[in-house]
Parts: structure tokens; C-alpha cells; sequence
């Protein structure tokens, strides 16, 4: 499944990054809770990076598991993923920093057995009882997988965010995602819908009135003059 989406939002592009940086809000997870009941969303520090190398690359980088229910009788879908952002600028200019966060499979899953054993008994009573071959991995401690009732789907997308005045951006969205179970194409086709609902909701958090953002727009370009 390819994905695109893309919005102008009305913040900088620093808060907007921070909106998706910050996967597990407190907006989000009662987000998630309504859509989702108690399935798994959790955020963990790399322990791997290489922070002598790279100083800034352990607060740029984080795991995420996620689980997001499906219809029956079809098994939750889980997500192992590495988050990296970077900035890259743009004439030089300060103000005109493009902001990029892109995600893929983790390789290591930096995941505690039992907190998931617990996520998934409390959502079984909502969701599917059938058991998978599928599950998250205990990290670098040699357990076999477990048997958590969940099949496995890959995600790999890029987020560009790019200044237009000073509270304002464009927020660019292209995702990748590979279900490691057999699902129907109009069930697909709906699951990548949602998948770019993140950008919508962004962009309606942050929405402001048109004339105000029409002046910033104006100032921006007689500035650049």
C-alpha cells in the first residue's frame, strides 16, 4: 500500500513536527483509546544509537509500538518502528529550515514482554481471542516470539514540513505499508485512508482564521522583497 497526503498548517514548522513527533500525547492516546480500546501504543529510547558518533542522534531517534484494531475476523495489526527527524537548511536562512521525520521497521524490538502480555489480555475482551505466530519481540534477550495474537504490518513513510511564513507550513506525508497478513483490497484501500488521517488531524488542530494567515503569508513575501 502507497500512501500520500499533504496539507498547509497553520503553526510553525517546529510545532508541527512536534505534533507527530510526539506519538504518544495525551491527545493522541485518547485518540487512540476511542479507536482502538486498549491496544498497544507506546513510545521507548533507543538504547542502541551510537551517541558518541552522533551526539544529536539520541534525541532524534525513538522506538514506537503500535496496534491498531481491525474488523473481525481479522487479527489486530502491530507496528515495530524507528522515528529519526533532521533538518536540512535551506539558503542558509534560519527561518527557512525544512524539517524531515521518517520512520521503518525497527529492527529491535524494544518492547517488555509482560507490559504487552497485559496490554493485550485487557483489549481481548474487545478485540480477536484467536492466537497468532506473530508478536512483538522481547528485546535482545534471546526469548522466543510470542504468542500475542497480532500479525505484523511494515510501515516506512517521510514527513517534509516546510516553512512558508513564521506560522505557517506545508506538511508533506508519503507512506509505504506492507501487511504481513491476507486482508481484502477494499479493506486495504480503507486502512490507507486512515493511515493519512494523521495529516487531517493536524491540519484541524492547528487551523486558524483565513485573514490572519492571509497577512502572515503577505508580510513573508514583502520581507522576502
Amino acid at each position: 500500500m502507497w500512501g500520500k497526503a499533504s496539507a498547509i498548517v497553520h503553526t510553525t514548522a517546529e510545532q508541527a513536527l512536534a505534533f507527530v513527533w510526539l506519538y504518544c500525547s495525551n491527545l493522541k492516546m485518547k485518540e487512540h483509546q476511542k479507536k482502538d480500546g486498549n491496544l498497544l501504543r507506546q513510545t521507548y529510547e533507543p538504547t542502541t544509537t551510537d551517541t558518541a558518533t552522533v551526539p544529536s542522534a539520541q534525541h532524534r531517534t525513538q522506538h514506537i509500538v503500535v496496534q491498531k484494531s481491525m474488523p473481525p475476523p481479522f487479527r489486530p495489526r502491530e507496528s515495530n518502528l524507528r522515528y529519526v527527524w533532521d533538518e536540512i537548511n535551506n539558503n542558509n536562512e534560519e527561518r527557512s529550515k525544512t524539517l524531515i521525520m521518517a520512520f521503518e521497521p525497527a529492527e529491535n524490538k524494544h518492547v517488555s514482554v509482560k507490559r504487552v502480555q497485559t496490554a493485550i489480555s485487557k483489549s481481548r475482551s474487545k478485540a480477536n481471542k484467536q492466537k497468532s505466530d506473530s508478536s512483538v519481540h522481547p528485546a535482545n534477550d534471546g526469548e522466543e516470539e510470542q504468542s500475542l495474537g497480532v500479525t505484523q504490518l511494515e510501515a516506512r513513510a517521510v514527513w517534509i514540513i516546510t516553512p512558508i511564513a513564521q506560522n505557517l507550513c506545508e506538511v508533506i506525508f508519503v507512506g509505504n505499508f506492507v501487511d504481513k497478513g491476507k486482508i481484502p483490497t477494499s479493506l486495504v484501500n480503507a486502512k490507507i485512508g486512515s493511515a493519512l488521517n494523521t495529516v487531517a488531524f493536524l491540519n484541524a488542530f492547528y487551523e486558524r482564521n483565513g485573514q490572519v494567515v492571509d497577512a502572515e503569508v503577505s508580510e513573508r513575501s514583502e520581507l522576502a522583497i
